[in-house]
């Protein structure tokens, strides 16, 4: 896989050129919401279609970011999402998909205290980095859950900045993280956090 040379993409720029990118090899630990082997030697168009906000918002940028990707700068970046279906901070791998997801999950009520062990954080640092031989693309994640009740022990700052990200996300992406199963719940006990952080200083 060679890089494609050529500038940023800006809002509404159409891919330079069309990029064979699909997964070769990868180690399925902490999987959650899609299965490596129903992406294994897919096009990145075709793992990322039944995600609306990826298609919409992101498919050429994605496209062209990778295809300038250079040995010499890797990119970081970082993901997260909320959870209300888990067993907790330690049930790490669930391959099933988003959209089988929807169909059995249930929206989670505020239940005060209960509210901070129903629901999961997880956050996701991830790299990609290409190598120099062989030209492919090596993507990294580093994940961390935890019960959204860890959050009474952070910054305030933590509890307001997760609460933004939540509610400025675009309509596709909310689907795709199952907001409308959490979303309340989870606002709701992230503004209490911060009002208990701010009275304990």
């Amino acid at each position: 896989m060679q890089p494609h040379p050529g500038r940023p993409l800006h809002n509404g720029e159409q891919p330079r050129a069309r990029q064979r990118l699909h997964p070769h090899r990868g180690d399925r630990d902490f999987l959650m919401r899609w299965s490596l082997r129903s992406k294994f030697m897919q096009p990145m168009a075709r793992i990322h279609k039944p995600v609306a906000a990826y298609q919409k918002h992101l498919k050429h940028r994605v496209s062209n970011v990778l295809a300038d990707l250079s040995v010499d700068s890797p990119i970081q970046r970082g993901n997260w999402a909320i959870f209300n279906d888990l067993d907790g901070p330690l049930d790490l791998y669930q391959p099933a998909g988003f959209e089988e997801r929807e169909d059995k999950n249930k929206v989670t009520q505020y239940h005060a205290e209960k509210t901070g062990t129903e629901l999961t954080f997880r956050a996701e640092y991830q790299t990609l980095r290409r190598l120099p031989k062989s030209k492919a693309i090596l993507f990294t994640i580093r994940t961390f859950q935890r019960y959204l009740r860890d959050f009474q022990d952070l910054p305030k700052g933590d509890s307001l900045a997760l609460i933004k990200a939540i509610e400025m996300l675009n309509p596709d992406m909310a689907s795709y993280k199952g907001a409308q199963f959490w979303k309340d719940a989870a606002v709701t006990y992230l503004k209490k956090c911060a009002t208990q952080r701010r009275s304990k200083l």
